[in-house]
């Protein structure tokens, strides 16, 4: 499997425009859990608040510079070493040799490929879980069409400019490429330029519904959104809490 899923290049940047308010959603299924296996965990920006409430985090991050920013945050937070363990390893090989009440995998859906990967990916996670175990994912339902490269958020800090565009192309077999460019601007010039490509699978919600029963799990709820709003067609955004068959 291939680790870069465009992040190796601006991981340090990823916390700064990922303003998903996604946080309090999740800490609902943690505190309720107790413990949580999360797949795809990136910088930490959702297991660390998680763990500051006393959650237990059992984490997966197949990408070098995302464990690298994660690792540099629990550094200046010594007190959640015994909350948080991170794995090296990718949602369809990792194993931590127990079971879980719940597993996250948020914002990683879409980077499995094709459904031979999802596949695996899912079954994997649900020989993480306790019979009935929830496993509470999002993934984007987006259409398959090119977008040119548009302005996409910007970030200041000090006399620095942070500045994202996003773009995308539409590839075969239902996969698209990302083109993420960020450029740093100190003064008013620009001083760096830091370009991402990426290529994600695109899938629509009946296959995601048949995987997930492929994989042995039921879906409980659906959501469009992280207030728990109830998902209806046409959403561009599917939150999915699934149960383990018992």
């Amino acid at each position: 499997m291939n680790w870069d899923r465009g992040y190796e290049k601006a991981a340090h940047l990823y916390d700064m425009f990922d303003r998903k308010k996604n946080i309090e959603f999740f800490l609902h299924y943690g505190l309720e859990a107790g413990e949580i296996l999360d797949v795809g965990a990136g910088t930490g920006r959702i297991a660390i608040p998680l763990a500051e409430k006393g959650v237990k985090l059992f984490c997966v991050e197949p990408s070098p510079a995302m464990r690298r920013e994660f690792e540099k945050k629990l550094v200046q937070r010594p007190d959640l070493a015994h909350k948080i363990e991170i794995a090296p390893d990718d949602a369809a090989h990792f194993d931590f040799h127990r079971s879980f009440r719940a597993a996250f995998l948020s914002g990683s859906f879409d980077h499995l490929l094709d459904d031979e990967e999802r596949l695996r990916s899912l079954s994997k996670i649900g020989r993480h879980l306790t019979p009935g175990g929830r496993l509470i994912f999002d993934v984007s339902l987006e259409p398959m069409v090119d977008c040119p490269l548009c302005p996409a958020g910007a970030v200041s800090r000090g006399n620095k400019e942070y500045r994202r565009f996003v773009g995308g192309r539409v590839l075969p077999d239902g996969k698209k490429e990302v083109i993420l460019l960020f450029e740093t601007w100190t003064s008013g010039t620009l001083v760096k330029e830091v370009e991402e490509r990426s290529v994600i699978g695109v899938i629509k919600k009946k296959e995601v519904h048949h995987l997930l029963k492929e994989a042995g799990f039921k879906v409980e709820r659906e959501f469009s959104d992280y207030d728990f709003t109830v998902f209806r067609n046409g959403d561009s955004l599917l939150i999915v809490d699934a149960s383990k068959r018992k």
